[in-house]
């Protein structure tokens, strides 16, 4: 009986030392907690002084909500007149009328924010580049002339953005920054919005050409991208469009890519409302609510 009660005492801990052993343990996960939280701390400081650079890259321009001259260039051209956008109700859309529709929001939705945001409209047909619509500010107008753009069969293997770029130097003068002014508002901006539907014609971009050069270089000319194609690419030429299209950014673009999601490309014409002057680089946008942790 004795030597069961000193074995027992032995295998028995003193309060001191399970309360030091707790200790240590509480320790030991508070610490690794703390490891934890400094590198989330550390990644999002990172990241942050990553942006702030990056952003630091853009001209010092005045981050003011000045009028916009928008020329919307939409591609009236199609590769398969059977390819439908598809809503979960059943209601369907031809790809021309698709962009007719998101245009109509877009539309609308820029002149609730500032009356004073004029539109242009080319239309990129199978044969080249027209001026349709002159800068306006009645939203029906501008309605009445995408609705009289009618679709064709795309037949050519490229197009050429050369005219594009002669219409615009023909029919705006676009805001130069001069030296010493960086801080002032220019009197308007001017955007390059690009609705492009094919995906078997190339676009050709005119790097040598004198017009698109001086139009490029322009700090107060941007150039956004929406390119809507069909969603076999193993069949299509969609990566060489998109590449080719990457050619217009200057750096300050925005460029998205949607196959016939009707949902999605609804969502990327209304992450281009935001006025240029206003938007960080498209590589630092953030859509997402609240903390991420």
């Amino acid at each position: 009986m004795c030597i069961l009660i000193i074995h027992t005492f032995q295998i028995m801990e003193s309060p001191e030392t399970v309360s030091s052993s707790n200790s240590h343990g509480a320790s030991d996960s508070d610490s690794r907690q703390y490891e934890d939280t400094s590198v989330l701390e550390n990644e999002d400081v990172k990241e942050i002084q990553e942006q702030v650079l990056a952003n630091l890259e853009k001209p010092n321009l005045p981050n003011v909500n000045v009028p916009e001259k928008i020329i919307v260039c939409l591609d009236v051209c199609y590769d398969n007149p059977n390819s439908l956008y598809r809503f979960g109700d059943g209601t369907t859309f031809s790809p021309i009328n698709m962009l007719k529709r998101i245009l109509d929001f877009f539309f609308h939705t820029k002149h609730a924010i500032s009356k004073k945001t004029e539109f242009a409209l080319i239309t990129l047909q199978d044969a080249g580049a027209c001026w349709t619509q002159n800068f306006t500010s009645n939203v029906k107008d501008l309605i009445s002339a995408i609705d009289y753009a009618h679709a064709e069969e795309a037949t050519s293997d490229t197009f050429d953005f050369e005219k594009v770029y002669e219409l615009i130097r023909h029919h705006i003068e676009i805001p130069m920054m001069k030296p010493g002014e960086s801080l002032l508002p220019p009197p308007y901006i001017v955007r390059l919005l690009i609705l492009y539907g094919r995906s078997n014609c190339v676009p050709v971009i005119p790097h040598e050409d004198p017009c698109f050069q001086y139009i490029r270089s322009q700090i107060y000319f941007y150039t956004d991208i929406l390119l809507a194609h069909e969603d076999d690419c193993a069949t299509h030429k969609c990566d060489e469009i998109y590449d080719a299209l990457q050619d217009l950014d200057n750096g300050y673009s925005y460029v998205f890519e949607v196959s016939r999601n009707a949902t999605k490309i609804h969502d990327c014409i209304a992450k281009l409302l935001a006025h240029p002057l206003q938007r960080p680089l498209q590589k630092n946008t953030d859509y997402s609510f609240g903390s991420r942790y």
